[in-house]
């Protein structure tokens, strides 16, 4: 059996719309302008008939979600794809085309009738429908772009079967060239359906003019559903831009109405820019908060894996110190010059760089004693000998950093010793550094 979301059926869903989609064009024109399957025409109505005789079989092998839950029992696929798509598939998998004798059409109208039949193929395009909105969740693509798309190429399809439609009809008269012949057809499709109707082309007995009317009720139709798409996606192609800079404008106006001084408000700003540059302007704990936990650390450690890549001893760790650490770890952003921790206080937490430098400097901030980059950890000394700090810290530039705090640091070294043992190692050296500093 196979997986109803795995590679395989994603990639034979694709080609078997790309069939139909093929089948939707050239069928109707193929029976529109009388072409004889013969050629390149009868190749492709080969290819078409193995392509979904093919695809029945693999329907009764493709399991089924039902209620959020897996069927794959064979028995069960089988009889629910019986009672759905089954007598389509096998009528679209049908090589009616055979029947397309030259000699036998002309002396048995009904035959050359039968080839309408094939027209049942291009109800196939409803189960594409789904499968592309399938596709849709799956890449995440955005829904007003998405609909707007599919429109366009439904609407460049509608328009496709209304000509040939109207070539049936006899609505172009007096043209021997199959070519000459579609593409005035088209012409007056697009015209009848933007309803600018230019005249050269007109009907000439009642059931064309129903036709035309028909095409005119479907162009008004589509401008509507356009222009409600159009100003939809143009709203919110962006939601999240949208978001940051109406929280933005709420900043703003804050600011403005506590008579905030214009220095300090443009520091603000940068602060929210770099916010937007590095983040998107998104709380990754509000997003992870409404997730299942199961989810949740799946979730961090995608997100987080650049700064284990970053971190030289993550690198080796096992998985669940990995979840334990990526967990309890919270994204803060210091600005260029703010302290993150100062010489004399108690110690609470300890900092892991994602990006940007942190200065190590003494009280007053006029000595620099060292540089930490991304991956290093900062302020550790305090957690693990439970004394106050020993020197302060700061922000050269923006710095996204992780917090870990000491609740946190210390349930993950008593559960990991290894981690345990390694951080105490990295603290012993700085101490002796430090040490050496006070000498």
């Amino acid at each position: 059996m196979i997986h109803p979301n795995s590679r395989l059926r994603e990639v034979w869903d694709i080609y078997i719309i790309l069939v139909t989609v093929a089948a939707m064009v050239v069928v109707p024109l193929q029976l529109s302008l009388h072409q004889p399957v013969q050629g390149l025409i009868f190749v492709y109505e080969v290819v078409l008939s193995v392509s979904f005789a093919l695809d029945i079989i693999l329907r009764f092998r493709t399991g089924f979600f039902h209620e959020n839950h897996l069927v794959m029992d064979p028995g069960r696929v089988a009889k629910r794809y019986l009672k759905t798509w089954f007598l389509l598939d096998l009528l679209a998998a049908w090589p009616l085309f055979l029947l397309h004798d030259k000699a036998l059409a002309t002396v048995v109208p009904l035959v050359r009738g039968l080839r309408i039949l094939q027209a049942h193929r291009l109800i196939r395009i409803g189960r594409g429908n789904t499968f592309l909105r399938e596709l849709h969740r799956r890449y995440s693509v955005n829904p007003g772009l998405f609909r707007l798309g599919y429109f366009v190429v439904l609407m460049m399809l509608a328009a496709h079967l209304l000509a040939c439609g109207w070539i049936m009809l006899g609505g172009i008269q007096d043209e021997p060239d199959r070519t000459t012949k579609y593409v005035k057809a088209i012409y007056y499709t697009i015209t009848t359906l933007a309803t600018v109707g230019y005249g050269d082309i007109t009907p000439q007995n009642n059931l064309q003019r129903l036709y035309a009317m028909g095409m005119m009720l479907v162009g008004v139709a589509s401008y509507g559903y356009v222009i409600g798409n159009l100003a939809t996606f143009l709203a919110n192609r962006d939601i999240v831009r949208a978001n940051f800079y109406k929280k933005l404008e709420e900043v703003t106006a804050f600011l403005r109405y506590r008579s905030i001084p214009s220095e300090l408000r443009a520091q603000v700003h940068a602060y929210y820019g770099h916010l937007w540059e590095s983040r998107m302007g998104q709380d990754e704990a509000s997003i992870l908060g409404d997730l299942p936990e199961s989810l949740r650390v799946d979730l961090a450690l995608a997100m987080r894996r650049d700064l284990i890549h970053k971190v030289p001893f993550f690198r080796e760790a096992h998985e669940e110190l990995l979840k334990d650490v990526v967990m309890a770890l919270r994204p803060v952003v210091y600005p260029p010059g703010a302290y993150l921790i100062r010489e004399g206080e108690a110690g609470d937490c300890m900092f892991i760089v994602s990006s940007g430098t942190v200065e190590v400097v003494s009280r007053d901030g006029s000595q620099v004693f060292a540089e930490f980059n991304e991956g290093s950890f900062v302020g550790e000394l305090s957690l693990v000998y439970q004394s106050p700090r020993t020197a302060s810290a700061r922000a050269l530039g923006y710095c996204d950093l992780y917090i870990l705090t000491k609740q946190s640091f210390d349930f993950i070294l008593q559960k990991h010793p290894a981690f345990a043992e390694h951080v105490m190692e990295i603290a012993a050296q700085r101490k002796r550094e430090v040490d050496a500093r006070s000498n």
